[in-house]
């Protein structure tokens, strides 16, 4: 009743200032929305000073209520809801005689996925013939399980003629050169584990590792095993898990590009690393003739150490652990497509990492899953009823904005050597824009063409995802053997994803036709609001071309040393304060600290990213002049602009889902996207009044750009 009657009072204190002071007010829909929506979120009786992000979000952050089935409510939860419930009704629309064969493969897959009763009669049953397909479940199958007709090698190349996961050992990669992004380069590297690499070190102690524990030994017994021996059997598999962690390069370590780039041929791997026979494993994995390798082939080892030690490591352990391990990893693949009763014992674990009580509803998980599985599909038939074309045309001017406001910054940066700093000039100058999508999406030839090899036929939601997956590894591999192209379509972000990307391999920023909406883009508000929000995530995107990854690559995306010593060193010198700021700051919800060396690169980017499109925005009302307030605000528009970057970030996260994901995720929690930057910024405190010594005016500011 209170909300009731506060959104009431609201509509009218908009009506009456509209009224007043037509003039002074933007009364577009878009700014009405705008206004109610910021009046809504905001706690406007804080002080901006004290704690901007509370002043911003603190309405928002009180009385939001996260359902039961989800982890966290943002604006890019909300703009997700949005997406799916557009996206749901395309998948769910009947077929019909007009519809082109990628989406008609697209409807097959949702309305498979959709047939619950169908995964609860025969799920299990198809899992089953794939894992005794595979060679069977040892937990299972105790001492009936054949050990002799084990090898990991050959379990790796069953697992990819079947469409399965073959990177649990060994994780092989298909990506262009770091040295000379025109060509595409066999990479090997360390597997991702299902448990952060600081948990596992912990064992049994971390309470991750014990809900995974527990969650194995239950879904064994459900599988038919033995509940004490299988405690025995997954006690020597998370034991397993711990030594490949322990030989696993640290996210921090792997930040330095330049130690991932060791090419070689695969004559040479042979010599380095012995106990492999790696012209064998190999073509088993890339099976496809046209890119059959030879001796001669370059490949590239992200991690040597992991490399060198692995093969030992497969050698001293139990043959029955490593089938133990393969077989969990394709079993829980499927969770989707298995009976209730296995599922709700994955929901059990779920809910100890991100606190949901439940699963989100089977159409909202089989659209995400469709989405997935058909991302140039699904981005076609978003975009041909959803997007306008005009918006691309206008965050193209954004773009350009931006883009000339952080060649400024470059320009006026004192601590960067001529040279470098020319070198940076020109690199931001080449730096390739796609926004919303790509023009090809609406070309049914070449989505045809694209979709031919693709054949769904009438079975189970398992046989469609296997199809689709070795679909998805064959058009990958196929690109071993032609010249990379970094203007194909096909490479482009999917259009349907509510994010925005900096591609480094070929120097160029992705800006999706999905997140062109909610806070973060409306072509009837203020530009203001606009530029703080798609503005800050372009400027974010351009920034990360410069951070600590970025920079090392040239103009043309390749892995290059560029930047002249003293230059290097003023960086890092820069980097360092950023990374001690954000490292002194502790989540208050969860007690938790930000990793400031792990997260450096994306809050350089924000702090640099919001500069450019402050900075930017300022150009633009100098083009074209001042802009209106919005209506029941007494903000101007500069400090709308500074709501309108917080607003990005309102959100409102479970407990349990923020305490795990801090220490492994790049990103600093929402609060100190916000926190962190704009105290590092004289014009926001300008902007606000802040008096220099407030928690948002600190006399000691960290800036790398």
């Amino acid at each position: 009743m209170e909300l009731l009657l506060r959104n009431s009072l609201l509509i009218l204190i908009i009506k009456f200032s509209i009224f007043c002071s037509s003039e002074e007010i933007c009364n577009t829909a878009g700014c009405v929305r705008a206004a109610s929506k910021i009046i809504n979120t905001m706690n406007a009786r804080l002080d901006p000073c004290t704690d901007f992000y509370e002043f911003a979000c603190g309405n928002f952050i009180r009385d939001t209520v996260i359902p039961d089935d989800r982890m966290e409510i943002s604006p890019f939860t909300e703009a997700g809801n949005m997406l799916e419930q557009q996206l749901r009704a395309l998948y769910s629309a009947p077929i019909t005689a007009d519809d082109i064969r990628p989406f008609v493969l697209l409807k097959t897959f949702y309305q498979s996925c959709m047939n619950n009763s169908a995964i609860e009669v025969n799920g299990l049953l198809h899992l089953r013939e794939l894992v005794n397909k595979l060679g069977g479940f040892p937990i299972v199958e105790n001492v009936n399980w054949n050990e002799n007709a084990f090898d990991w090698q050959q379990a790796a190349y069953k697992l990819r003629r079947n469409g399965l996961n073959y990177n649990k050992f060994i994780k092989l990669d298909i990506l262009p050169d770091m040295k000379n992004s025109s060509r595409i380069c066999i990479y090997l590297d360390q597997p991702e584990l299902d448990l952060g690499k600081d948990n596992l070190a912990l064992g049994a102690e971390d309470g991750t590792v014990e809900a995974y524990t527990e969650l194995l030994v239950d879904l064994a017994v459900l599988w038919g095993a033995d509940k004490a021996f299988a405690k025995y059997e997954v006690k020597n598999l998370i034991e397993f898990m711990q030594t490949v962690a322990n030989a696993s390069q640290s996210d921090e370590e792997r930040r330095d590009r330049a130690s991932l780039y060791n090419p070689m041929t695969i004559s040479e791997l042979q010599q380095k690393y012995p106990t492999i026979y790696w012209l064998e494993y190999l073509n088993n994995i890339l099976i496809l003739p046209q890119s059959h390798v030879t001796s001669k082939t370059q490949v590239s080892v992200h991690s040597p150490h992991f490399i060198s030690v692995i093969d030992d490591i497969l050698r001293r352990t139990s043959k029955r652990v490593l089938a133990n391990y393969i077989i969990f990893d394709v079993i829980r693949s499927f969770e989707m497509f298995v009976p209730d009763e296995i599922r709700n014992r994955e929901l059990q674990f779920e809910g100890v990492l991100t606190g949901a009580e439940q699963r989100e509803p089977r159409w909202s998980q089989c659209v995400a899953k469709t989405t997935a599985s058909f991302d140039l599909a699904s981005s076609s038939i978003f975009v041909r009823k959803h997007f306008d074309p005009e918006s691309k045309k206008s965050v193209g001017i954004m773009v350009d904005d931006i883009r000339n406001e952080f060649i400024e910054i470059l320009r006026k940066t004192e601590w960067m050597d001529s040279t470098t700093k020319q070198t940076a000039i020109d690199k931001a100058k080449a730096i390739k824009s796609y926004i919303g999508y790509a023009d090809e999406l609406l070309d049914n030839k070449k989505l045809g063409d694209h979709y031919a090899t693709l054949t769904l036929v009438p079975g189970s939601s398992i046989d469609h995802v296997r199809n689709i997956s070795i679909f998805d590894r064959d058009l990958e591999i196929d690109l071993l053997s032609k010249k990379f192209d970094p203007g194909d379509w096909r490479t482009r972000y999917a259009a349907t994803e509510v994010n925005a990307a900096y591609a480094g391999y070929e120097n160029s920023i992705q800006i999706p036709a999905a997140i062109l909406q909610n806070v973060f883009y409306s072509k009837d508000r203020l530009q203001a609001l606009n530029y703080g929000g798609i503005g800050y995530f372009i400027g974010h995107e351009i920034t990360h071309g410069f951070d600590d990854q970025g920079r090392k690559l040239n103009v043309n995306g390749n892995l290059e040393d560029w930047w002249a010593k003293d230059t290097n060193d003023a960086f890092l010198d820069k980097a360092k304060c950023i990374i001690e700021q954000y490292s002194n700051y502790t989540d208050p919800e969860v007690n938790v600290p930000i990793n400031g060396e792990l997260t450096q690169g994306e809050n350089i980017a924000d702090n640099g990213g919001i500069k450019e499109a402050y900075l930017a925005y300022n150009a633009w009302v100098k083009r074209n002049g001042p802009e209106q307030k919005l209506p029941g605000l007494k903000y101007t528009p500069k400090q709308l602009f500074w709501i309108s970057v917080a607003n990005c970030w309102c959100t409102k996260t479970r407990k349990e889902y923020l305490a795990s994901s801090i220490p492994l995720d790049e990103h600093s929690p929402a609060r100190f996207r916000i926190l962190g930057p704009l105290s590092n910024f004289e014009d926001f405190s300008r902007d606000f009044n802040c008096p220099l010594g407030s928690r948002m005016n600190p006399p000691h500011k960290c800036k790398v750009w």
